[in-house]
């Protein structure tokens, strides 16, 4: 694990989810209204794949695409306000994945890397840009480190991406093959500044992201210092060009950086 201090700001795609929304009406996919609180970020080629109802009183569901990422959004009833992020039901029910796997699997966008990841050598990154990113994740201040393996990847990782728990959940399965370096961002709101500040904070950082996929954290306190850490961190990882969780970055056999999006696979992992 490796530790700094370092004063920075970060701006989240995620707080700006907060600046109201207004309700879509139309329930035909390909003709949904964009979320107003998404439409106001001014994020090109952004769409509505497919609103649903969520069973939840007062919230309403939507796939929503940007570019090459997918993923569920909420809105509130009144519409004045979205979201993203892990809604947990009694017994810690995870919500959130119930709906993906529900309403996105049959979908094109199910294809693309916030959920397969693209092959290598296809990342949509240049080799300058590949080689920026891998200079910039050795750089970054924080990272919770795993495995004995002799090749090292960092994986750009938000508590709050369900793509992250599946990537985190594979690579159980072969830590004794490659070393990772979870980097832990705040990309998906406030929960996910929040938990990844615990994450900094905790002196058993591996621990924690464990017991916060299972759902078994209910009350977390940080401090400054650490949300301080997690925004260089997410500023780093933004300057590297990557906007999506998760995302591997590493060195090929001979040594060429590679960045690769989405949720890997344990063969997947051992294939790089």
């Amino acid at each position: 694990m490796k530790r700094t201090t370092l004063i920075a700001t970060a701006v989240t795609l995620a707080s700006s989810l907060m600046a109201g929304a207004a309700h879509a009406q139309q329930q035909d996919a390909g003709n949904i209204a964009l979320p107003k609180a998404i439409a106001d970020l001014g994020i090109p080629d952004a769409t509505v794949d497919k609103q649903f109802e969520t069973g939840i009183e007062g919230i309403n569901g939507y796939v929503v695409s940007v570019e090459t990422d997918t993923n569920v959004l909420y809105t509130t009833e009144d519409g004045r306000h979205a979201f993203i992020g892990m809604i947990l039901g009694e017994g810690g029910m995870n919500i959130t994945q119930q709906h993906i796997e529900e309403h996105m699997g049959g979908l094109p966008q199910a294809q693309m890397p916030g959920q397969q990841p693209q092959a290598a050598g296809n990342s949509g990154f240049s080799a300058e840009e590949e080689a920026n990113g891998f200079e910039l994740m050795e750089s970054v201040p924080f990272y919770a480190e795993e495995g004995t393996g002799d090749k090292v990847l960092y994986v750009v990782y938000d508590t709050q991406c369900p793509f992250c728990t599946r990537m985190h959940d594979a690579s159980r399965e072969v830590l004794d093959e490659v070393t990772i370096r979870w980097v832990p961002v705040g990309y998906l709101g406030e929960q996910s500044l929040v938990e990844a500040a615990g994450i900094v904070e905790s002196d058993e950082p591996l621990a924690l992201m464990e017991a916060l996929k299972r759902g078994e954290v209910s009350d977390l306190t940080t401090t400054p210092g650490a949300m301080e850490i997690v925004s260089q961190n997410s500023q780093i990882v933004r300057q590297a060009g990557i906007t999506s969780t998760p995302t591997t970055i590493y060195q090929d056999e001979d040594g060429t950086p590679r960045i690769r999006r989405g949720a890997l696979t344990a063969e997947q992992i051992r294939s790089l």
